[in-house]
């Protein structure tokens, strides 16, 4: 699946994401590639139940998931659109239940039943 984002996979489950050929170099397109890729691996770990013990994604700055030691858990478990923290915006338009919603609705449409 991340593949199909343009992300490069490094042998086994190591993927890199470099960008696109754009303009004579690579450039890196979070909203068409990085952010649906992330957003559509989080739903299939979701909606499948999946353990997921690492995690890591290297940015300008680093985020990271490592619950492969149960007694030093790193970072926060996957949850349910009804379950996140959500902050409060400075500009209320975009609604928390339209937000929980989507990302339920996401997990949804990654069923391999889901209809096309």
């Amino acid at each position: 699946m991340l593949e199909r984002f343009g992300w490069k996979r490094l042998g086994g489950s190591v993927f890199r994401y470099s960008g696109r050929k754009s303009d004579g170099g690579l450039q890196e397109d979070w909203l068409n590639d990085i952010a649906p890729s992330l957003m559509f691996f989080r739903s299939y770990v979701r909606r499948h139940k999946l353990s997921l013990t690492r995690f890591t994604i290297d940015a300008q700055g680093v985020s990271f998931l490592d619950h492969s030691d149960k007694a030093a858990k790193v970072g926060r478990s996957i949850l349910a659109g009804g379950k996140m923290a959500l902050k409060t915006p400075t500009n209320p338009q975009s609604s928390e239940k339209t937000i929980r919603s989507f990302i339920d609705a996401a997990e949804e449409a990654s069923s391999p039943v889901a209809k096309r």
